[in-house]
């Protein structure tokens, strides 16, 4: 705010105007702080997972599209997967594609790799077709994310252990 805007305030309201503009600038400083504060911890830096992370059997639902050019068509898979803890599941599934079932409780398996911070991939055997994608586990195993990685597919979803 310029000098010459103060200096025509009543010296009460020129008090409420500077205090307020300290107020401000206060409560973004600490917004900052928070923030930076944050986006350090988002991240499980201390977390250490393996393929034994994974284990017991998992719940899920994923949604998304198959994207070509002659158009897109919206996708949707449920069903749940039993990992064995050392790199491997198997599964039943429901795959529908616009509307139409292509997979209905098809048997599916999957090979799977976990890095030490909860990143990996997964591949899963759907009647002989195979589906990559990369998963983010949580440390304690007890659920993960998904996003598939095959061109002209965008799917993704969150498996939970029911057991």
């Amino acid at each position: 705010m310029s000098r010459s805007i103060l200096s025509k305030l009543s010296p009460r309201r020129r008090l409420a105007v500077l205090g307020s503009v300290g107020m401000l600038a206060a409560v973004g400083a600490l917004a900052l702080a928070g923030t930076a504060s944050a986006s350090s911890t988002a991240a499980p830096s201390s977390s250490s997972c393996s393929d034994a992370t994974l284990h017991g059997t998992y719940s899920y639902g994923y949604e998304g599209w198959t994207v070509s050019k002659s158009g897109n068509s919206p996708t949707s898979t449920a069903g749940f997967d039993h990992f064995d803890g050392a790199g491997s599941s198997t599964g039943v599934t429901t795959f529908v594609d616009n509307g139409v079932v292509e997979n209905n409780n098809t048997a599916d398996t999957s090979t799977y790799t976990l890095n030490a911070n909860c990143s990996g991939t997964i591949v899963f055997n759907i009647g002989g077709s195979l589906a990559h994608f990369n998963i983010y586990v949580s440390p304690s195993g007890k659920s993960f994310s998904v996003i598939e990685t095959d061109p002209g597919t965008v799917q993704s979803g969150i498996e939970t252990r029911v057991n």
